[in-house]
């Protein structure tokens, strides 16, 4: 028997005894956790670490001033917002330019998912493939000692996402899963359904995917401009003198997620 068992078989015996209901052995627990000093840890961080649109624009710029073909490693890294592991496993027979899509054979859980791609990637991919047939699709100089000869692995990408940030001049950790996150947010920031960035990053459950939509900046701003246009205050305090502050709360929600272009105020969000 486990001491957590010990402990829970104590207590029944007690909430038994003294007659405690449910209700009441809630406050009981809370009660002997304070006596006991024990406290609840502090919450997970939601915030998710992404570039900012200038880090990302100046990243890129440095990791093509690097060579071109650092470039397109770390554009491609990028724009599939592919997890590391499946990036280094991308071959040559995995890519349809035609299609426009690149192929994970193998993702987490062994998944297989379509990934697609903008046309002038597919375009600079096409002629970085050239003639070749098969093979990794980035190829390292280095044999290396894998199953798979000349492919990059997971901490060589990490070194090059490393060094192409510090010459770039970004002071924050940048590693490669950063521009997953950073993919992410964007696509969702652009108006992206969210079930679509789900297929698209490859997440089993739509949970994961709920992190970015509700740490997106780009989100939260079209939100705030909505209940902060000239309309929206001018709707928001006829309600509020009317109806009373629930009801003004409750309209500024509403506006907030509502469908107005540009942030108006149309008929239907009023």
């Amino acid at each position: 028997m486990t001491s957590i068992d010990r402990a829970a078989n104590a207590i029944a015996t007690i909430l038994i005894r003294e007659g405690i209901d449910y209700l009441q052995s809630k406050a009981v627990i809370k009660r002997a956790r304070a006596q006991a000093g024990l406290s609840a840890p502090p919450e997970k961080r939601t915030s998710i670490n992404r570039l900012t649109v200038e880090e990302e624009l100046v990243f890129i710029d440095h990791a093509y001033e690097a060579s071109g073909a650092t470039g397109l490693l770390l554009q491609t890294l990028l724009e599939t917002g592919l997890r590391v592991s499946e990036f280094t496993r991308l071959r040559v027979e995995d890519v349809s330019l035609a299609e426009r899509v690149i192929v994970v054979m193998r993702g987490k859980g062994s998944k297989r998912r379509e990934v697609p791609v903008r046309r002038e990637l597919a375009q600079m991919l096409r002629l970085h493939i050239g003639t070749r047939r098969a093979g990794p699709l980035f190829q390292s100089r280095e044999r290396g000692n894998g199953s798979l000869p000349y492919t990059y692995s997971r901490q060589r990408i990490g070194q090059i996402v490393r060094q192409v940030a510090r010459k770039a001049g970004i002071t924050k950790r940048v590693y490669p899963h950063l521009l997953r996150h950073t993919m992410a947010t964007k696509l969702l920031a652009l108006g992206m359904d969210i079930t679509d960035v789900q297929r698209f990053l490859g997440h089993e459950n739509i949970t994961t995917t709920r992190h970015y939509a509700e740490t997106t900046a780009a989100t939260l701003r079209r939100k705030f401009d909505r209940v902060t246009a000239p309309a929206a205050r001018s709707l928001l305090s006829g309600i509020q003198h009317d109806r009373g502050d629930d009801a003004a709360l409750l309209a500024a929600d509403l506006l907030a997620n509502g469908r107005g272009s540009n942030g108006e105020i149309t008929s239907a969000d009023a």
